[in-house]
């Protein structure tokens, strides 16, 4: 005679034992959800709070700039106002300060660049100026024209004084010498035309020049023969 099986069941296996076990699980994935969501939440927060400032900094930073650009625009209006003030009255003075210098200096050119300036004495013609060099190294190239309306061939002796805006000598050059004073063999025949060209240094005290003169002569031995 058979003996019935027994069904026989692991412990593990019981009903309730499985049902605990997934409440267990799912209360730690609970847990575990509720504590990530927390830890976001506070992470956005501190992450609000960094921005927020952040934000306040820039906003006052800009405000700062624009009132200060606008304190700067107000002051510059102000200057270019009173400049418009000041030109007529500028020129004024400069008109005045150049008829004193050119009474009390008699023969006197406004000294201008790149434009023929017609002098008309004796035999100087005409002389041009230009600004040459760099910023930190200017220097002035003249070149003068000159003209033999004599009969008789002639040795001339150009000097070029150069005056600032007071009327003060500020340098000056010579064509028709060399470096001792003595005169050259640059004879300027009847009737001839001929042109010069120099360099000249200004003083180094930063004056400029505003004025010019020129002074003809002769050597000795044609003023005794004249």
């Amino acid at each position: 005679m058979e003996t019935p099986l027994k069904e026989t069941f692991s412990e593990s296996d019981h009903p309730e034992r499985r049902s605990i076990r997934r409440r267990k699980s799912n209360g730690r994935h609970v847990h575990y959800s509720h504590h990530h969501r927390s830890r976001l939440i506070y992470g956005l927060g501190i992450l609000s709070v960094i921005l927020f400032f952040a934000f306040l900094f820039v906003a006052i930073k800009l405000s700062l700039y624009a009132k200060e650009l606008n304190e700067v625009t107000i002051l510059q209006h102000q200057q270019e106002r009173e400049l418009q003030k000041l030109r007529p009255m500028v020129a004024r003075l400069e008109k005045e300060i150049a008829d004193l210098v050119e009474e009390r200096i008699p023969g006197l050119h406004p000294l201008v660049f790149d434009e023929v300036i017609s002098v008309d004495q004796q035999y100087v013609r005409n002389i041009i100026f230009t600004l040459i060099g760099t910023e930190e190294d200017r220097r002035y190239e003249y070149k003068l024209t000159l003209k033999n309306n004599g009969l008789t061939a002639v040795h001339p002796i150009v000097k070029i004084l150069f005056f600032d805006q007071l009327g003060i000598q500020v340098a000056n050059s010579t064509i028709g010498v060399d470096e001792s004073g003595d005169p050259t063999l640059d004879v300027l025949e009847r009737g001839e035309v001929r042109s010069y060209t120099k360099v000249i240094d200004l003083s180094d005290d930063g004056h400029q020049a505003h004025y010019f003169m020129v002074m003809v002569d002769l050597p000795d031995y044609q003023k005794i023969a004249d």
